[in-house]
């Protein structure tokens, strides 16, 4: 069970871990948080409920890419940019999702890292350790986005990283074929907002390597 704050996330940090599971008949469900029609919040040619309808698309192109059955791709719907940490929505939000883990079968969930410096990659990152405490079972995995692009000189107030590193080689393709999908954040397909949101080679440089990285959160 993979949770990607925004539809792009799952492909970003998780795409070859995605395919290679799903290459190897494991089952891989991937829940998105957010609608993600924050991106662009001043384009007048793409409104917010054209762009999550767009988002919604990309994610589903994505996914089918990376080899995940339809029906093992959901939506949650929050808000894009306010996804909840507290209150009735976090507890709906983690209830859906204990309950998908619970319908899976899952044995790992997978979450954006909680050290980076986004609020729905934080929130998703409390959802899962609120759905760990409902599911001891379950080992709980971080793959960093927006960490890697932290000054490397600023100091980490955590313990040092344990977890893994895959070796994503076989499956480079189709997870560049996936982040390509999310069009609206790799082009300029949305062009009229200038404060619009865009990967560019440098954003996109942790991403495109022979490798994927995840941590081992404590459970």
């Amino acid at each position: 069970m993979l949770l990607s704050p925004h539809p792009d996330d799952e492909s970003l940090g998780a795409g070859g871990l995605i395919a290679s599971a799903c290459a190897e008949g494991e089952r891989a469900d991937v829940v998105v948080i957010t609608d993600g029609g924050g991106s662009h919040p001043g384009s007048r040619l793409y409104p917010r409920q054209r762009l999550i309808e767009i988002r919604r698309a990309e994610f589903e192109a994505a996914g089918s890419l990376l080899g995940v059955a339809p029906d093992q791709m959901r939506h949650l719907g929050l808000p894009d940019t306010n996804a909840p940490t507290s209150g009735p929505p976090f507890e709906a939000a983690v209830n859906a999702i204990a309950e998908i883990c619970g319908r899976s079968g899952a044995k790992s969930l997978f979450v954006t890292w909680d050290g980076d410096p986004h609020c729905d990659h934080l929130a998703a990152a409390r959802m899962a350790d609120a759905v760990l405490s409902r599911l001891p079972h379950l080992a709980l995995w971080a793959y960093p986005i927006w960490g890697w692009h932290l000054d490397p000189s600023t100091p980490i107030d955590r313990p040092p990283p344990q977890g893994f590193r895959l070796d994503i080689s076989r499956y480079q393709d189709k997870k560049r074929a996936a982040i390509a999908a999310h069009v609206s954040q790799m082009t300029d397909l949305i062009d009229d907002d200038p404060d619009g949101f865009r990967f560019t080679e440098t954003t996109l440089a942790p991403f495109v390597g022979p490798f994927e990285y995840f941590i081992r959160m404590p459970s």
